[in-house]
């Protein structure tokens, strides 16, 4: 289907052309070229009918670059997804200023770092944000014409927070109630 309307663009193009160069101009237009004085190539009121032609071909002409700029405009492209520096991955015990930069470096950062996500009402990245430890960082970027980025979360924890966790999943349990060993009782067998 794309392939008709960009033919039918390429013939109501040639079709334009052809029907200006045959208009009657201030110097004759086409016929005075060829040697044919102040008269048209067909006739006298061919003028006319030739401005009407030029006039519809024109719009239909505008109609199709409309219409085929948007048939034809390639898959939008997705900006890439923000990066945190430094990263999230680091526990840090003291308010950290994250870098956040994403591609192209045109587009729009909007972050958040009260846990919501973010949109373009969000607050707009223009300098590096200050991160209190155990917070939580999202961002994404928008850019006229790409697609939206994905969002990057970040959680700058505080290194006490993994030492509280590290030992409560490494204390051992000793509860004789839950420890397991051979059955003791009578055993019963029964006859076949």
């Amino acid at each position: 289907m794309n392939m008709f309307w960009a033919i039918v663009f390429i013939v109501v193009c040639i079709l334009l052309v052809i029907i200006v160069l045959l208009q009657k101009g201030r110097g004759g237009g086409l016929g005075g070229l060829l040697g044919g004085g102040g008269q048209s190539a067909f006739g006298t009121r061919t003028g006319d009918v030739f401005t009407w032609i030029t006039i519809v071909l024109v719009g239909i002409f505008l109609l199709l670059a409309i219409g085929t700029t948007k048939l034809f405009r390639g898959e939008m492209v997705k900006i890439s997804t923000p990066k945190f520096y430094p990263p999230a991955e680091k526990p840090i015990e003291k308010a950290k200023r994250v870098t956040i930069t994403c591609s192209p470096q045109k587009a729009n950062i909007f972050y958040t770092i009260d846990g919501s996500e973010p949109t373009r009402k969000s607050r707009k990245y223009e300098a590096p944000v200050r991160i209190e430890p155990g917070t939580t960082l999202k961002a994404r970027a928008f850019y006229r014409g790409w697609k939206d980025s994905d969002m990057r979360t970040g959680v700058y924890i505080h290194p006490s927070v993994i030492t509280a966790t590290t030992q409560a999943t490494t204390k051992p349990t000793s509860d004789p109630a839950t420890t397991t060993g051979p059955a003791s009782g009578p055993v019963s067998t029964m006859p076949n």
